[in-house]
């Protein structure tokens, strides 16, 4: 090589590796994390490449020659791979993969495999390639070591960069820089190549070490990758590929040289080398795969895990959640039918919760919530199973575990009874005595002494969760209303009656007043298909005749309490099911009311009333108004004039026999558009009342807000032997007698009570003294006897 013009070379390089130097380096100002530091690492590469050509620069001014090269410089030509590598490395475990693996192990794999790739590579090229592919002549050792680690490191390098490429998909912003890395390379594997063969123009050599550090600067600024939007089974199907890419041309390489040696060709000391390194790549490669299956299969245990716990638990409060509670439901009723084993169930529902989200916010309420299921698991037994259900419900499936121990001069084993519950994972285990003889059923408990067993715990859980709740220094209260019902031996009950039954009797006590323990006791049904809810339903169903399904309207008194007159009766649903028998108006109302029915109800008793209006007026010789309960929660929506304007015109009634009352067993969620709805009523002539005030939610401002025409006060302030409610219902009548509104006394069950009443001033008055709900035949009018 002319001196002038490898100088020319070398100075040309120093340049353009001084300026993609620079290039990176600043580059790397604007990033962070593995982009900062991959162009930290290829800066500070092409500053040390840069500077053994300044040394080659420097040996030609000084009139030095090249050949043979000289140790240390071409040892600091290694020294740009070798941080390409690292940036490399350090860039792998930022691609993309379907399944999270060690990034240690992942850097460790991506390695073998390039390995096992190239020398693949190099034993075919050495097998096709006749005689030793290195130049001839007397080169040290050392030196030639040196000059063939060039092209070998290079194509390692490229390798890892197509193996990046192909089984780690990426974004186009994500995989330019990549491809750029890769052209810079293979510019460089290039020009190495032609060194070690000594072969071909000397300006291709010299291209490719310009074209290196450019196309590294190009890369360096290319702009910030996007997050990876592909979707994961993509991925998975590349992770396929990339577990497969290695051992392709470890196979294709290996077959050749097995046949190479069938043919009697012997195999170099070079070859042999290489088969070993690429069997012991092999190897070390199926260690890691084995380790990452391992900890993949770990992972994948726990994952189940969590997910069964997750699908069979409240992720609030950590308990069970509704699908663990009825599969635990079911199994405990099969021991019931099966071995008379008692089985109960408690249904909880909060009082008021709304209250507390609306006044605290929903991260208290959640607070509150998981306090409650704190409290009630602390109140239940070992084997009971206490579950969120949904919202501010609760429910507990109580169990006998335990039987009364049998008489000693028998001998008796103990037999373990499992629940295995084979979705959620969960096994419940207690121990029953079973009797020594085979076929003989287990010893029962009486019901009633399981029955006052299953209401002690609800009681317990019922004061318990009557406490208030100290959180974040605030005291906070929250009534709780309870359900129970057991299942009575022979009943042939499901899972979904049982837990029916018990959210019936909770919300009687609803309807009650709140905050206390009711079991169901009503009818044994009759068969599997006596199910409440559904008979409620095709009762009431649209299109039917509710008459027909055991509906009735029952009519109770109203009357003037200074001569104890009927002025008015009020239209009561009573309903008497062919098959489950008489239900309580509590029972069937609350039901109607949570599954939207109760328009169906109401307008079958304003039907029924106002085609009874005649009726009445003949009974008692004069005109007598008809009062229909209405469901607040109607005042919300469309219907509610509709249905009164034709039941009115159905049965030419005057509208100003008829009195809507308002019953406030639900919160009225507009009070403005209840106002509207309530003064359209007004607006036809009909008479508007509000019922049982003084116990529903915010009376007075209902009173303020809706222009009603008849109060009904509440038993609890007709209570005048009770100073306090005296008072209370002295205020009532001084400010229904200012906005001219009359009112009427409910619940006077005594003699005393109708007296006290009426020397308050209060006009009207309803109660068993002067009659129960009755047919309307069985009316009667007139004072009731002296003897009440």
């Amino acid at each position: 090589m002319i001196p002038g013009v490898g100088y020319l070379a070398d100075l040309a390089q120093l340049v353009v590796g001084l300026a993609a130097a620079a290039v990176c380096l600043v580059a790397a100002r604007g990033r962070t994390g593995v982009p900062r530091h991959w162009r930290h690492l290829a800066g500070a590469g092409l500053l040390i490449w840069a500077s053994t050509r300044l040394w080659w620069v420097v040996q030609h001014l000084g009139g030095a020659d090249r050949d043979p090269p000289e140790l240390v410089s071409d040892i600091g030509f290694l020294v740009l791979p070798a941080c390409m590598l690292a940036g490399l490395l350090a860039a792998a475990h930022t691609r993309p993969r379907p399944v999270p693996t060690s990034p240690r192990r992942d850097q460790i794999a991506l390695v073998i495999d390039s390995v096992l790739i190239t020398g693949s590579v190099l034993a075919l090229l050495w097998s096709l390639l006749p005689g030793s592919p290195l130049p001839g002549g007397p080169v040290d050792r050392l030196a030639e070591a040196v000059l063939l680690a060039y092209p070998v490191v290079d194509l390692v390098l490229v390798t890892m960069v197509v193996l990046l490429l192909t089984t780690r998909p990426d974004s186009p912003a994500g995989r330019r820089p990549l491809a750029l890395i890769g052209a810079a390379i293979l510019a460089f594997g290039s020009a190495d190549t032609l060194r070690l063969l000594d072969a071909g123009p000397a300006w291709v050599e010299t291209t490719g070490h310009l074209l290196g550090p450019a196309l590294i600067a190009l890369a360096a600024l290319s702009p910030a990758r996007p997050p990876l939007t592909r979707p994961a089974t993509a991925l998975l199907q590349h992770d396929w590929f990339h577990l497969l890419l290695p051992y392709g041309p470890v196979v294709v390489a290996g077959v050749l040289l097995v046949a190479q040696t069938i043919a009697g060709e012997p195999l170099t000391a070079f070859q042999a080398y290489l088969g070993w390194l690429g069997l012991a790549l092999v190897v070390t490669r199926q260690m890691l795969t084995i380790m990452d299956n391992t900890v993949l299969l770990d992972r994948i245990a726990d994952t189940q895990q969590r997910l069964h716990h997750l699908a069979y638990h409240d992720p609030l409060t950590g308990l069970a959640n509704r699908a663990l509670f009825r599969e635990r439901l079911v199994l405990a009723l099969q021991e019931h039918q099966t071995h008379g084993t008692p089985v109960a169930v408690l249904f909880a529902d909060l009082d008021d919760f709304k209250l507390i989200n609306d006044t605290f916010g929903h991260a208290m309420g959640d607070r509150v919530l998981t306090a409650v299921g704190e409290r009630m698991r602390s109140c239940v037994r070992a084997q009971d199973l206490v579950a969120r259900l949904g919202g501010d419900e609760f429910a507990v499936v109580l169990d006998h575990g335990e039987q009364p121990p049998a008489p000693r001069h028998r001998r008796r084993r103990f037999r373990p009874r499992r629940y295995v519950l084979s979705a959620a994972g969960v096994r419940v285990t207690d121990f029953v005595e079973r009797r020594a003889a085979p076929g003989t059923a287990t010893a029962e408990l009486p019901f009633g002494t399981w029955v006052a067993e299953a209401e002690a715990i609800g009681q317990r859980m019922l004061t318990a969760l009557r406490e208030p709740y100290q959180i974040d220094g605030r005291s906070v209260g929250v009534g709780v209303s309870v359900g129970l019902v057991a299942a009575e031996p022979g009943d042939p009950l499901s899972a979904d009656i049982l837990l029916r039954r018990a959210d019936a009797a909770m919300y009687a006590v609803k309807r009650r007043g709140k905050g206390a323990l009711i079991r169901w006791n009503g009818t044994r049904d009759a068969g599997p298909l006596a199910d409440l809810p559904q008979l409620l339903a095709g009762a009431l169903a649209e299109g039917g005749n509710p008459g027909a399904a055991g509906f009735e309207v029952h009519y109770q008194p109203i009357v003037r309490l200074t001569d104890n007159t009927t002025v008015a009766v009020e239209a009561l649903a009573r309903w008497t099911d062919p098959v489950a028998g008489p239900v309580h108006p509590d029972v069937f109302v609350t039901m109607a009311e949570r599954t939207g029915l109760v328009a169906a109800i109401d307008d079958f008793v304003l039907d029924r009333a106002c085609a009874d209006v005649a009726r009445l007026e003949e009974r008692f010789g004069r005109p007598i108004a008809v009062h229909v309960n209405v469901s607040a929660g109607r005042l919300g929506q469309q219907g509610l004039r509709d249905a009164v304007t034709a039941a009115l015109r159905r049965h030419d009634v005057p509208a100003s026999r008829l009195v809507v009352e308002i019953t406030e067993t639900l919160r009225i969620p507009d009070l403005p558009r209840a106002a509207a709805v309530v003064a359209s009523l007004r607006d036809l002539g009909v008479r508007v009342a509000l019922d049982d005030f003084g116990s529903g939610f915010n009376a007075l401002a209902q009173l303020h807000a809706m222009p009603v025409d008849i109060v009904k006060l509440d038993s609890t302030l007709t209570d005048v032997e009770s100073s306090r409610a005296g008072a209370l219902c002295r205020s009532v009548l001084r400010i229904c007698a200012e906005l001219q509104i009359t009112v009427v006394a409910e619940g006077l069950e005594t003699p005393a009570r109708s007296s006290g009443m009426a020397a308050l001033g209060c006009p009207l008055g309803q109660g068993y003294l002067f009659g129960p709900p009755v047919p309307l035949a069985a009316l009667s009018d007139g004072p009731p006897p002296a003897s009440s």
